[in-house]
């Protein structure tokens, strides 16, 4: 009630900025549309896969003209989503969400969101404003209280007939769930994958040995960055450590010496395509580092101009 008392109009204007509500018309666009609904599909991946949190995680999706990030701990989950400077967006926006976790904050929900702002900046000045009041937030507010949920172990509401999440759960391959949320780098994968490789796979043509050693070579170069890799990027990886390679080698070894000298050739060049998607996948990470650089420094040249001092010295 007194948060609605503070919200009146004639109020507005003596309210700190980031407590003033967002404009509607910053996010009924379809740029801003975009935004809102990749977080909350972001979102709804995670409360997929959701299973409990014992240690501090971080989350991340780079989309094509937005990123999201979500930082976990016992205490709170933090989101970060923003626009990049691919989005047409005539008005860059850059959402933050702090949410105290219901372990922490059991009992009131709104007090449980420590902080909901969206930034951006219109005519030259930069605003901060409330979006905890927005309609357009209240799906991903619902979400976070989910994901809170199944970061918890609870069960969440599921329309889903039992019978179909057993089919759901049969056909899923063993441990692909665990992928989404590891942050840790997938070196100890590659030393199993080496060790198959040397005891294992010794009669590999020297052909498909040295693609192998290829590959296995470009994915630890990507294991340096693997903590700066996207949720869906991670599980790429991670799956064609655990899953794909030694299928395709282990297959390849069970065939006649006629069959397998048939299949090299097939063999070599799913190898080759499995490096070259790591290496774009590396690439993409280098170049988000690149943009995130070229963003902090904007953002310093904005808050340190160059001064009177400056212009003396000169």
């Amino acid at each position: 009630m007194a948060k609605d008392w503070l919200l009146h109009p004639w109020l507005e204007r003596f309210l700190p900025e980031h407590m003033r509500p967002v404009d509607d018309h910053i996010f009924s666009d379809a740029h801003g549309l975009v935004i809102v609904q990749e977080t909350e599909a972001a979102l709804d991946r995670l409360i997929e896969y959701g299973r409990q949190v014992k240690s501090s995680q971080n989350f991340k999706k780079n989309g094509d003209t937005f990123h999201f990030r979500l930082k976990v701990n016992q205490k709170r989950m933090k989101l970060l989503s923003y626009e990049n400077h691919k989005s047409g967006a005539a008005i860059k926006k850059r959402i933050v969400i702090e949410y105290l976790r219901k372990a922490y904050l059991p009992k009131n929900r709104q007090k449980r969101c420590k902080e909901a702002t969206v930034q951006y900046i219109k005519n030259g000045q930069t605003f901060v404003r409330s979006i905890q009041q927005s309609a357009y937030f209240k799906g991903i507010f619902d979400k976070l209280e989910q994901l809170d949920d199944a970061l918890l172990g609870d069960l969440i509401q599921n329309p889903e007939p039992a019978a179909d999440k057993q089919v759901q759960k049969e056909a899923e391959p063993s441990g692909e769930k665990d992928f989404i949320h590891s942050g840790e780098e997938p070196f100890h994968q590659l030393m199993e994958l080496e060790k198959k490789k040397t005891e294992s796979w010794q009669e590999l043509p020297a052909l498909i040995h040295n693609r192998l050693s290829s590959l296995m070579e470009e994915i630890r170069r990507t294991g340096d960055l693997f903590d700066t890799l996207d949720v869906e990027d991670r599980y790429t990886v991670k799956r064609m450590l655990t899953k794909d390679i030694p299928s395709l080698v282990d297959t390849f070894l069970s065939l006649s010496s006629d069959n397998q000298g048939k299949q090299t050739e097939q063999l070599y060049e799913a190898l080759v395509k499995m490096e070259v998607n790591v290496s774009r996948l590396r690439e993409k990470t280098e170049h988000t580092k690149l943009e995130q650089m070229e963003q902090l420094i904007e953002l310093n040249e904005r808050r340190y101009p160059a001064g009177r001092r400056n212009n003396r010295l000169e």
